[in-house]
């Protein structure tokens, strides 16, 4: 089956798989050195489907949350598209994909997923995913709260109805959060709560920018790789598995 993805991590999950992917947008970055070969043929929210037609799909892969309602209403070709809001919904994701492409693969890396998320986890600081660059991480204790930053110019972080804040759930650390989805924090907001920023390498890109973070908000930050905590399918399950003991 001829598949165009629009979904940067189901990307990644399905050359995995050994499904034959033909088409991807530009944020697919993974694995490197075989998705260089697929033509992109947009973004997450929007795509080209002129592109698209040359080559033949025979299913495109959106997501609710990465891809917008008009690119699905627009589709000329099949299309399957996963509502992915928590961890533990991951299991039932990849098997609605092995059931929409066919595909045995996925079939067992739902059932890896289910027996990772079954398995207890006794999680440490020093698990999480910190980049070599990634500051002093002695801040990071049980006496504060942690803030987990996705953008810059509004202040946006992760809230209760989103895989990241079930992954990090899961690990045993609650987030805090203001609310659901993707609120916007101001400063006055991070100063009353005096909270230690888990700055995450993406989506937007906190490398190199951690001092001046600290800096304007006056608050203790380390940076994150945000793949492993953000990607759905084989790259969360992979960060997952290695933490099993």
């Amino acid at each position: 089956m001829r598949v165009v993805c629009l979904v940067p991590s189901w990307t990644e999950t399905l050359l995995e798989a050994g499904v034959t992917v033909v088409g991807r947008t530009r944020y697919c970055v993974h694995p490197a050195g075989q998705v260089e070969a697929i033509p992109v043929v947009g973004g997450t929210k929007d795509v080209n489907w002129e592109r698209v037609a040359a080559l033949a799909p025979d299913m495109v892969v959106f997501d609710r949350e990465e891809n917008t309602q008009a690119m699905a209403d627009g589709c000329p070709y099949p299309w399957v598209a996963t509502d992915v809001t928590s961890v533990q919904g991951m299991p039932a994701a990849l098997e609605q994909l092995a059931r929409a492409l066919d595909c045995d693969a996925l079939w067992h890396m739902a059932e890896r997923y289910r027996r990772a998320l079954a398995t207890p986890l006794n999680c440490s600081i020093g698990d999480l995913p910190l980049l070599p660059d990634a500051g002093e991480s002695a801040v990071l204790n049980e006496d504060r709260p942690w803030v987990y930053l996705i953008w810059r110019k509004p202040w946006m972080t992760v809230g209760r109805d989103t895989f990241i804040h079930s992954l990090f759930a899961h690990l045993g650390h609650n987030l805090l959060t203001p609310g659901d989805r993707y609120p916007e924090v101001d400063q006055a907001w991070l100063a009353q709560h005096n909270p230690v920023l888990l700055c995450a390498s993406e989506p937007y890109p906190f490398a190199g920018k951690l001092a001046k973070v600290k800096d304007e908000l006056q608050l203790d930050a380390v940076l994150v790789d945000g793949e492993p905590l953000c990607w759905y399918g084989i790259r969360s399950l992979r960060f997952l598995e290695s933490l099993i003991r």
